[in-house]
């Protein structure tokens, strides 16, 4: 082609990979920020009743009902983990526990009332995760 000209290259392919990654760091850190306050949430003082911590002599003070769970050992909250995997065109992101207690303490049982802890998590953290899949992507 003689004279000036102008080039046009498609870089979709560039374009449609720098999005993924850039949202899979988004979401890293958005279960981040979930798992950070839902360490908040399982820390501090509760309101129920007096017990010994299981095995020892300590004195803690347990969640009344609809309180997060108090820490007796710690257990729970040391268990709480977060992933991000890709699942096709989709991003997941989880926070949560393999403990079986932890799902029987945030949605209570047939003998004890709920002591939600990661829901409400979530929704603390809610603004944090809607800054930081929000944003400007470039």
């Amino acid at each position: 082609m003689a004279g000036e000209h102008v080039t046009l290259i498609d870089n979709t392919d560039k374009v449609i990979k720098a999005i993924e990654e850039n949202a899979a760091k988004r979401m890293a850190k958005a279960v981040d920020a979930v798992r950070n306050t839902t360490l908040e949430t399982l820390s501090g003082s509760r309101t129920g009743r007096k017990y010994k911590v299981p095995g020892t002599q300590k004195i803690y003070t347990a969640s009344a009902p609809g309180e997060p769970p108090a820490q007796a050992t710690g257990r729970l909250r040391q268990s709480v983990k977060t992933s991000v995997r890709s699942e096709g065109k989709k991003i997941i992101g989880e926070v949560g526990t393999d403990l079986d207690y932890g799902k029987e303490l945030e949605h209570g049982t047939s003998k004890v009332a709920p002591r939600p802890w990661l829901h409400p998590s979530f929704e603390k953290a809610r603004n944090k995760i809607q800054e930081i899949l929000g944003g400007k992507w470039f």
